[in-house]
């Protein structure tokens, strides 16, 4: 989930301060010119994703993957080195009807440097043209394309999974649930950036958001977006849902000041009630949407550095 580019709002008093360079990337958020109509949105988007991009070795490649019928755009990242490497199939953020490869590039080669993984960054069809199903669809389909490539890409299948950030974290959370249902092969992690997991619009943390760009009244229009286009018809929303046993292990990352913190809380212990191994790390001092500012903050290069420190901890695990 992503703000748009006419998100608006001041600092707010009583907020904790802002990490290092997180006003800087605000800054440069409310570069993006306004725009009237969702089409203009997304272009001024990808326009102005160089305002975020960061040094990076990382090679990338775009492709595309047939799947029923249509075309699922993908860019992978390679990190380098030799050998059956870890993989991370990523669905970006946005809301569910904002976001794409091209806008949230800085994050997928970020993740493929910090760890160490060939990272798949997926173009899911958003809402409203499509339907919450056809998006969660693409994510399923890109994972499944994953592990089938996993010896032209150089990946060990048995060390992918799963990660996303805001809306691509449900993504993420949806598509380990579904291959678990269907006995297809499991992600072997999730690793979730401040996920939208609780779809509920009459959540008290949305009222009181210290968010500068992700203010409830955006949160509650995403929810409503969601909720029209049958994003709670197969299953309750990921706090709420009964089945989350059997699920991959899982590193959670939360924003203080995002007004999707508790739900990030909420879902770690919902997990490990379920049995699942999972983690949380809150960030002090970090808004919604902090990987796109790795360029200007290094408090949130940091946290990046931490999450993938916490997945090298799960990868461990699956080691021979």
């Amino acid at each position: 989930m992503r703000p748009s580019a006419e998100a608006d709002g001041g600092a707010d008093r009583h907020a904790p301060p802002l990490a290092s360079g997180i006003s800087h990337y605000i800054e440069l958020f409310r570069r993006t010119p306004p725009a009237s109509d969702l089409a203009t949105l997304r272009l001024n988007g990808d326009l102005g994703a160089w305002r975020f991009a960061a040094p990076s070795t990382a090679r990338r490649f775009d492709t595309t993957i047939a799947a029923g019928g249509r075309s699922i755009p993908v860019r992978v990242y390679d990190p380098g080195d030799s050998g059956a490497r870890p993989a991370i199939c990523y669905f970006h953020g946005g809301g569910f009807s904002m976001g794409s490869i091209e806008s949230l590039d800085v994050v997928g080669a970020a993740l493929a440097e910090q760890c160490g993984a060939v990272v798949v960054s997926v173009q899911y069809r958003r809402l409203p043209e499509a339907d919450y199903a056809a998006a969660q669809s693409d994510c399923d389909a890109a994972f499944a394309w994953t592990i089938r490539q996993a010896e032209v890409l150089d990946i060990d299948p048995a060390r992918t999974g799963v990660a996303g950030d805001s809306a691509g974290a449900l993504l993420a959370l949806c598509c380990a649930a579904n291959q678990r249902d269907a006995r297809h092969a499991m992600p072997a992690f999730q690793l979730l950036f401040y996920g939208t997991f609780a779809m509920d619009p009459a959540r008290a943390a949305y009222a009181r958001s210290h968010d500068p760009l992700l203010t409830g009244e955006r949160v509650r229009q995403y929810i409503a977006l969601f909720r029209d286009k049958g994003g709670l018809v197969a299953h309750p929303a990921p706090v709420d849902r009964p089945d989350l046993g059997g699920l991959p292990p899982t590193h959670v990352v939360a924003a203080e000041l995002d007004p999707l913190c508790d739900e990030a809380e909420a879902l770690v212990a919902a997990l490990k009630a379920g049995g699942v191994p999972a983690t949380l790390r809150v960030a002090p001092g970090m808004i919604h949407g902090f990987l796109r500012a790795l360029a200007v903050s290094d408090a949130a290069r940091i946290e990046l550095s931490q999450a993938a420190g916490a997945l090298q901890a799960i990868l461990k695990g699956n080691e021979p």
